[in-house]
């Protein structure tokens, strides 16, 4: 059974990567290849800049 990939955004809207289950996806801006990142789970995702700190708790398919 595939998963959907659940896009990522930055609070500016966005998509800044791509969420299937444990596997994270980069897309390339330059060359347009996929990057994934396999994990052994995703705990949360957290931004940082001048304004405080968003955790962002990804959704369970």
């Amino acid at each position: 059974m595939e998963m959907a990939l659940e896009n990522l955004r930055c609070q500016c809207k966005k998509i800044v990567c791509q969420i299937e289950g444990d596997e994270i996806w980069i897309k390339c801006r330059h060359c347009k290849r996929m990057i994934v990142i396999r994990t052994r789970g995703i705990e949360s995702i957290t931004s940082r800049d001048t304004s405080p700190v968003t955790v962002l708790q990804p959704s369970v398919v």
